[in-house]
C-alpha cells in the first residue's frame, strides 16, 4: 500500500467536510422532496414536467443511500479511493433509479469525488476520480433516461461539465499545494545541509586555531626543554634561561587557548552581534615568534612600514603562516642555521618596497590593489618523513606530516591569496600572497626582531620545483 501523500490525507479535515456535505445533502434532499410538484395539469412548471407521477416518498433508505457518500469520504479515504469513488456512484444510481427525488444527491457523490482527487498518492487518486466522474454521470444519465420527471438534457449537460470543472479545479489545487509542499522541503534540505556546512565550518575553524596555537607553543616548549636538560650539567645559566623561556612560552599558549575558547564560547553575544570568528592578532608579535625560533639559529625578521596599516584580519593571516611556518622549521627543520622572515607589500608591478631580508618579492594582481607577501625561508634539508630531531617522535621513527601546511593553505585562500611552499636550492621556502584591496599609508618604521639582521641574499630568486618532481612539504 502506497504511503497517503494528498492534502485530504488527515482524518479531522475530511470528517469535518464530510460533515458538512452530509447536512446539506440531507437538508436539500428533504427541500427538494417537499417542495416538488405531484402533477400540473398542463406544460411545465418550475422545470418539472407537468401531469407527471409524483417520485417516490423519502424513507429511511433513501437517507442511507444520501450518506454513503459523505461516509466514504470520511472512511475509506485515502487508502481505498477506487471503493470511495465506485460506492458513492453507484449509491447516486440507486437512489435514482429507485425513483426519488431528484436533488443535491449528486452534489454530495461529486464532492467524494473532489475529495478522492485530493487524497492519498496523486496518480491513483487522479484515475479513481475521473473513473469514479465516468461512473457517476452514466448512472444519472441512465436513470433520466428510465424516469419520466427528468430534468432535461441542457440541465444534465450542465451537471456533467460542473462535475468536469470541480475535478479540474480540485486537480489544480492539489497541483499548487504539491509545489508549495515541495518547496517547503527542498528548503528544509537547504536549510540542514547549510546547516551541516556550516557546524563543518566551524568545526575545521576551531581545529586549525587549536592547531596552530598548540603546535607552535607546544613544539617551542619541546626545544626548549631539550636545550635545558641537555646544558642542565655544564651551563646552568643557560639552562635556567631555557626553562624560563619554557614557562614563558607555556604562558602564552595558555592565554592563546583562552582566547580561541573565548571566542568560541562568547561568539556573537556582543553588543552588536557581530563578534569575531577567531582571535586578531597584529604585527607587532611577529618579533616574539621569530624571537622563540631563534634557539640554536640565527634569525632575522624584515616588516614592511607599510604593512603596520594591514587590516585586522589579514594581520591574523600573516601572524598565522609566518607562526606556522616557524613551527615548521623546529619541527622539521632541527639542522637549520637560518630563518628569514620577511613581510613586503607589492606594488601593482610587482615590486617589494621592504628593506633587509627575505628570499623574494611577490607579484601583485589587480588595478588600485596592493599585495602583501609573507615569506619564511630556512636553510634546512630535513624534510617530513625523515628522522627529526625535534619532534616528539620515538627514536628510529619518521616525524608524521601534520595538517601545518593545509591550515596555511586555508587561511591564505580563505582571503583570496595563494600559498607556495617546498624545498629550493638552499633550503626551504613558504610565501603567500595575500591581496590588500585598499592603499595603507606610509607605518612610521619598520618591524625588527631582536636577533641578528642577515643581509639579503644576492641571485635570483629560489624557484619552486617543476610539476611531478618530488617536493619536500612539512
Amino acid at each position: 500500500m502506497q504511503p497517503p501523500t494528498g492534502p485530504l490525507d488527515r482524518r479531522r479535515p475530511r470528517v469535518f467536510l464530510a460533515l458538512a456535505v452530509a447536512i446539506v445533502t440531507v437538508a436539500g434532499t428533504l427541500a427538494a422532496a417537499h417542495g416538488r410538484p405531484a402533477g400540473h395539469p398542463d406544460g411545465w412548471q418550475g422545470g418539472w414536467p407537468a401531469a407527471v407521477p409524483a417520485s417516490r416518498p423519502l424513507d429511511a433508505g433513501a437517507l442511507l443511500l444520501v450518506l454513503v457518500a459523505p461516509a466514504a469520504l470520511a472512511l475509506l479515504l485515502p487508502h481505498r479511493p477506487r471503493t470511495a469513488a465506485v460506492l458513492g456512484a453507484a449509491a447516486t444510481g440507486t437512489y435514482l433509479l429507485a425513483g426519488y427525488p431528484w436533488g443535491p444527491v449528486v452534489g454530495g457523490a461529486a464532492v467524494l469525488l473532489a475529495g478522492v482527487l485530493l487524497s492519498g498518492p496523486a496518480a491513483p487518486a487522479r484515475r479513481a476520480a475521473w473513473s469514479g466522474a465516468v461512473v457517476l454521470v452514466g448512472a444519472v444519465w441512465s436513470a433520466a433516461a428510465l424516469r419520466d420527471d427528468a430534468p432535461g438534457t441542457a440541465v444534465l449537460t450542465a451537471g456533467a461539465a460542473w462535475l468536469a470543472v470541480l475535478l479540474l479545479l480540485a486537480g489544480g489545487l492539489r497541483e499548487r499545494l504539491a509545489r508549495t509542499a515541495r518547496a517547503r522541503a527542498e528548503a528544509a534540505r537547504s536549510l540542514a545541509e547549510r546547516q551541516r556546512t556550516a557546524v563543518a565550518a566551524e568545526r575545521l575553524r576551531i581545529a586549525r586555531e587549536m592547531h596552530d596555537v598548540l603546535a607552535h607553543s607546544l613544539s617551542a616548549i619541546h626545544v626548549q626543554a631539550g636545550v635545558g636538560l641537555h646544558l642542565l650539567d655544564r651551563d646552568p645559566e643557560q639552562a635556567r634561561t631555557a626553562l624560563a623561556n619554557v614557562r614563558a612560552t607555556s604562558g602564552e599558549a595558555l592565554d592563546e587557548v583562552r582566547a580561541v575558547l573565548g571566542v568560541v564560547r562568547d561568539g556573537g553575544a556582543g553588543p552588536s552581534g557581530d563578534a569575531p570568528l577567531a582571535p586578531t592578532w597584529t604585527l607587532e608579535a611577529l618579533p616574539r615568534l621569530v624571537e622563540l625560533a631563534g634557539t640554536g639559529r640565527l634569525t632575522a625578521l624584515d616588516v614592511d612600514p607599510r604593512a603596520r596599516s594591514v587590516p585586522d584580519h589579514l594581520a591574523g593571516v600573516v601572524y598565522r603562516v609566518v607562526q606556522e611556518a616557524l613551527t615548521n622549521v623546529r619541527r622539521h627543520a632541527p639542522d637549520a642555521t637560518r630563518v628569514d622572515v620577511r613581510v613586503a607589500v607589492a606594488d601593482d608591478d610587482g615590486t617589494g618596497t621592504g628593506t633587509g631580508t627575505g628570499t623574494g618579492t611577490g607579484t601583485g594582481t589587480g588595478t588600485g590593489h596592493r599585495t602583501l607577501v609573507v615569506t619564511v625561508h630556512d636553510d634546512g634539508r630535513t624534510a617530513v618523513g625523515a628522522p627529526d630531531a625535534g619532534a616528539a617522535a620515538p627514536e628510529g621513527t619518521a616525524a608524521p606530516a601534520g595538517y601545518g601546511l593545509l591550515g596555511m593553505r586555508e587561511r591564505v585562500e580563505g582571503v583570496g591569496g595563494t600559498l607556495d611552499a617546498g624545498a629550493d636550492a638552499s633550503g626551504f621556502l613558504v610565501r603567500a600572497w595575500l591581496p590588500w584591496p585598499r592603499l595603507p599609508e606610509d607605518g612610521p618604521g619598520p618591524v625588527r626582531g631582536n636577533a641578528e639582521r642577515l643581509a639579503p641574499p644576492g641571485g635570483p630568486q629560489p624557484a619552486a620545483p617543476p610539476a611531478g618532481d618530488p617536493q619536500e612539504e612539512r
